[in-house]
């Protein structure tokens, strides 16, 4: 019975040893992919500040980029809703004598250097026909030609009605296109705006004028003021998030470094159970 008993402990014994080593391997593996979590923790955390900063000199230059075509444009002008193929054979020509004529300019020497159709195949019938882009020679007559049209409020061509406006970058179409919503509420309650360059809104309020840089500001303030109802209210279309802004959204909380800790209480638990079994014994 005592060799038996003996046996047995030596058994367990050695069980109990091949459990420690199994344990111990486990905990190294544990440990070691710890540490390499650990390690790309901290190459994620440097990787994302060094892109955070790549993206925002990207976009400090695409603003900058924006501002220089907007000043490359800025003897530039867009006539929309000029019919297609009624320029005939110059478009230039046409143009001309359609701004002498509409807007009372006739004594003035315009100084047109470029006129064509926005690039592009041509549209299908029924659909809005291409804008006509305009170069000035002289800054100042085409803001004349401006400020004439747009007093003049409404200008038709042979019944339709044309629009003049700047020519803006992309960038900024789309961001002006955002306050179309808007503009739609406040001109039919008849309230006054104006929709000032590069993309902004300002409203006349009876304590003065209010210029807004975004739709969703401009929309905000509107119905906390009681302007535009809420059931009035038509959302624009939201920005896309810059790849800066996606990038500020991603969270990851590094945990405090453990390593050791789950070995040794691993450890210390066999220790009790190793007693436990010799004490029975």
């Amino acid at each position: 019975m005592k060799k038996e008993l003996g046996e047995f402990r030596e058994d367990v014994n050695r069980q109990l040893n091949e459990i420690a080593m199994d344990l111990k391997t486990t905990v190294c593996r544990v440990e070691e992919a710890e540490q390499r979590v650990s390690d790309m923790e901290d190459w994620s955390a440097g990787a994302k500040d060094v892109i955070c900063q790549a993206l925002a000199a990207q976009e400090s230059i695409q603003a900058k980029l924006t501002d220089l075509e907007s000043r490359a444009r800025r003897n530039n002008m867009r006539i929309y809703g000029i019919p297609e193929d009624i320029e005939g054979d110059s478009v230039q020509q046409f143009i001309e004598n359609f701004i002498k004529t509409e807007l009372s300019l006739t004594d003035t020497e315009l100084g047109i250097q470029r006129c064509h159709r926005a690039l592009g195949p041509k549209p299908p019938q029924n659909a809005n026909p291409r804008s006509v882009l305009i170069y000035f020679l002289e800054y100042r007559i085409k803001e004349l030609v401006l400020r004439s049209a747009w007093k003049k409020k409404e200008v038709y061509l042979n019944g339709t009605r044309v629009y003049f406006d700047q020519d803006y970058p992309a960038e900024i179409q789309k961001e002006r296109k955002a306050y179309a919503p808007i503009r739609k509420l406040l001109k039919e309650k008849g309230l006054r705006f104006h929709t000032p360059p590069p993309a902004k809104l300002s409203f006349f309020f009876d304590s003065g004028p209010v210029t807004y840089n975004s739709s969703a500001e401009a929309m905000a303030d509107l119905k906390k003021r009681g302007m535009i109802a809420e059931r009035d209210s038509v959302p624009g279309p939201e920005p896309p998030a810059t790849p800066l802004g996606r990038l500020k959204k991603i969270s990851w909380e590094k945990v405090a470094p453990r390593r050791g800790a789950h070995g040794e209480r691993a450890r210390e638990n066999l220790r009790e159970f190793r007693c436990d079994v010799v004490d029975k014994v």
